[in-house]
């Protein structure tokens, strides 16, 4: 599903039927891209190359928020869940590439998750696009006690993903389309004081009855076999990104192999364990040249610094990363 961005503009700009209750952006950069998401903590960077297309359409009836996020970048983030909510995420896409939410593989066609209200850490291949719906957990619970849902509790929370039936995700999608398809070309409709009571029974107890009763170990999905090797080598990176180091030296400190690592991140990130670490080396010096003075700030110490020691290589890497050289992002910071 593709979201016209002109379209939504329109809805939002013209004469007489604006609504604060529906807000559109798109961005081209993807820390300004991060900032919209400030109030979550959340960090995000770009995994793929090539310049950030990114939309958002937020959608608030009542106390329940849809926010639907399309990009065409890949991107790893990580951060703090929606206080007083609980979540539920389900993901827009056609391709077969991989995609983990806490480290677990997410099926488009049949997994809904992001409700364990501890962490957010997901990685998406270029082309998805997500909606999360956050509903506080009152109501949320007010509409399972109704429906005699116990078993929705805690222990069921602490699971984050579950696998629905191809049949119930298709519902959850076909209306959350509708929803999307209002907001984008009737925005007036959700200032009509009834909406936020029909969206209200209509969508939580849909989620709620699409959530097999009797489940089983096929109902959620296990971790990356590799999940915390990646982990601990992640953090190896994380400590070593200003300073040399090889993926042998990487994978004799985990006391793992080269090829476990490899086969790893190939999995999760779709890069190679050296292409992943030049990734965030990338982003890192990205964050520095705009948080730096044009004036006081020399992009080639910079680069070497993160360990880019040549001027000629880093700039072709940088602006195929990014879709800018370094020096227009030092300079528009």
């Amino acid at each position: 599903m593709k979201i016209n961005n002109s379209k939504i503009a329109q809805a939002q700009d013209a004469p007489g039927i604006s609504n604060q209750k529906i807000l559109s952006k798109s961005f081209t950069d993807v820390d300004v891209f991060k900032e919209f998401f400030a109030y979550r903590e959340i960090e995000i960077i770009q995994l793929s190359p090539g310049s950030l297309q990114a939309e958002v359409l937020s959608i608030q009836v009542g106390d329940i928020y849809f926010l639907y996020n399309q990009v065409n970048q890949g991107l790893q983030t990580w951060g703090q869940p929606a206080k007083g909510c609980i979540s539920f995420s389900v993901l827009w896409s056609e391709n077969e590439k991989e995609y983990y939410s806490l480290r677990h593989p997410i099926k488009p066609q049949r997994t809904v998750f992001g409700f364990n209200n501890t962490e957010a850490d997901g990685v998406y291949p270029q082309g998805g696009a997500l909606t999360q719906i956050l509903i506080p957990l009152k109501t949320f619970d007010a509409y399972a006690d109704k429906l005699q849902r116990h078993d929705i509790d805690d222990n069921f929370r602490r699971k984050n993903h579950v696998n629905l039936l191809p049949t119930g995700i298709k519902e959850i999608k076909d209306y959350l389309k509708q929803l999307i398809w209002l907001a984008v070309h009737k925005p007036t409709l959700f200032q009509n004081p009834h909406i936020e009571k029909l969206v209200a029974d209509d969508l939580v107890p849909l989620l709620i009855s699409q959530i097999p009763i009797k489940l089983n170990s096929k109902s959620f999905p296990k971790p990356s076999r590799r999940a915390k090797l990646i982990a601990q080598a992640e953090q190896k990176m994380l400590a070593h990104l200003e300073t040399p180091l090889t993926l042998k030296q990487l994978a004799e400190n985990l006391g793992s192999s080269s090829c476990a690592l490899s086969f790893g991140f190939k999995d999760l990130f779709g890069l190679s364990p050296m292409r992943y670490l030049k990734v965030r080396r990338l982003n890192a010096v990205r964050q520095h040249l705009k948080a730096r003075e044009p004036e006081n700030c020399t992009i080639a110490i910079l680069a070497s610094e993160f360990g880019f020691y040549s001027p000629c290589h880093f700039t072709k890497d940088y602006k195929a990363m990014f879709g800018e050289l370094p020096s227009e992002t030092l300079l528009n910071n």
